[in-house]
């Protein structure tokens, strides 16, 4: 993809993130032939396929606490595809914490991302939460789910 594809198929999938069309977003991602993908399409499409997978298209879940397993896990699998190009990104390493979060039965591999990210954006709030969260849920002070 050129510069110019890139930036408007960014501003679209802004726009569907926005307006929770998430599903629009994965397909429009899997439509750009993998190895043009790279990280930037990853970084676009992973959070709308967790969002998919946990409040769905239109936040048809609401709040009932659903997921949809086989997405978040779908969402990891991008995610893995470019690890190389991510595992020092702190957007990379949210994505991984929050969507290992949704998908697994255990908060301690969420746990290790969260650290990565909080040592990678030692001020960002939302990694600071993230690591909390999940000390809070190892420790058992705080529900599972």
């Amino acid at each position: 993809m050129n510069q110019a594809e890139t930036a408007k198929l960014s501003e679209l999938l802004e726009q569907w993130n926005d307006a929770d069309e998430f599903s629009r977003c994965i397909e429009a991602i899997e439509a750009i032939p993998e190895q043009e993908r790279g990280l930037f399409s990853d970084r676009q499409s992973e959070p709308g396929l967790q969002q998919s997978g946990g409040a769905g298209d239109h936040r048809a879940h609401g709040t009932d606490g659903a997921v949809d397993g086989a997405l978040i896990r779908h969402a990891i699998d991008l995610l893995e595809s470019v690890r190389t190009q991510g595992e020092n990104d702190p957007y990379w390493n949210a994505r991984m914490g929050y969507s290992c979060l949704m998908a697994y039965p255990s908060a301690a591999t969420a746990y290790e991302y969260a650290k990565r990210w909080l040592t990678l954006a030692p001020e960002d709030p939302n990694a600071q939460k993230l690591v909390r969260d999940c000390e809070e849920y190892l420790e058992g002070a705080k529900p599972w789910r």
